[in-house]
């Protein structure tokens, strides 16, 4: 495929609140690559084209032509012309963070073999934590039920984790620990930027990735103020101070399991 946006582009996902927007600094600190505030569609034209292939292919294929590949051959180029003007406006490639992308990495790889996929992991009780303090509001101006129930956030949280797991054998997909980033980002940046192909110049870059960053420009990203500021290992644990007993319960219940495999619990 030839893509307008020149590159095929690289995806960031994660659960909300496990250091999504922290990457997107990383990464839009390269010279070579731009990634700008969330964009949220993705993750909802993924969803339709998984809806239309898993419904109304049949239709599809008989009546107008269109199999699998012409339909994702579809989807794809109209994700890349949403994406081509910021890299017509600034020469690089582009890079794309909405943290619901990580729900749709299966779809997304099956759109775009060559891009990089690039999930983050975090301990699922700081999610929770972070999740409640969130003043969220759905499309009626309602509390969203993860900024409310520890069980919610719980559930949304091993989604992600359950979705990115299943690339682990996909050689273009990479998986970074927040705790990592956070207390060895010269390290983890490395590993991040060696994927990405990019060299040592972007790499000092993005340890200083706070001068770069814009914090005004995402407005809908609840961290960029926290992001602006340099990397720091503040927010590790602190599920401990602001978890009681209960929520503590409602997520093990939830989540115990998976907290366990990753060894976080």
């Amino acid at each position: 495929m030839q893509y307008a946006v020149g590159k095929s582009p690289i995806f960031i996902g994660g659960a909300p609140r496990s250091g999504t927007t922290l990457l997107r600094a990383i990464v839009n600190a390269s010279r070579n690559i731009v990634c700008g505030p969330e964009m949220r569609v993705i993750p909802a034209l993924c969803h339709l084209a998984e809806q239309i292939e898993t419904s109304h292919l049949d239709v599809l294929s008989a009546d107008y032509g269109l199999d699998a590949d012409a339909l994702n051959a579809r989807f794809a180029k109209t994700i890349d012309t949403l994406l081509s003007p910021l890299h017509a406006r600034t020469g690089a490639r582009v890079a794309e963070k909405t943290p619901a992308n990580i729900l749709h990495f299966s779809q997304l790889r099956r759109l775009f073999p060559e891009s990089p996929l690039i999930g983050i992991v975090r301990d699922g009780r700081d999610v929770v934590a972070s999740l409640l303090s969130m003043d969220w509001r759905d499309n009626q101006g309602r509390p969203m039920a993860i900024t409310q129930d520890a069980g919610a956030a719980a559930e949304l949280w091993v989604r992600s984790i359950e979705s990115g797991a299943r690339m682990h054998d996909d050689p273009n997909y990479l998986e970074l620990r927040y705790e990592r980033l956070v207390t060895d980002p010269e390290n983890e940046i490395g590993r991040l930027f060696d994927k990405l192909g990019e060299d040592e110049a972007a790499k000092a870059r993005a340890l200083d990735h706070a001068r770069h960053f814009d914090r005004d420009a995402g407005a809908a990203e609840s961290s960029a103020e926290r992001v602006a500021q340099p990397i720091d290992a503040s927010a590790i644990g602190r599920w401990q101070r602001d978890l009681d007993d209960r929520q503590l319960a409602q997520i093990d219940a939830v989540a115990g399991r998976v907290l366990r495999t990753l060894g976080y619990a």
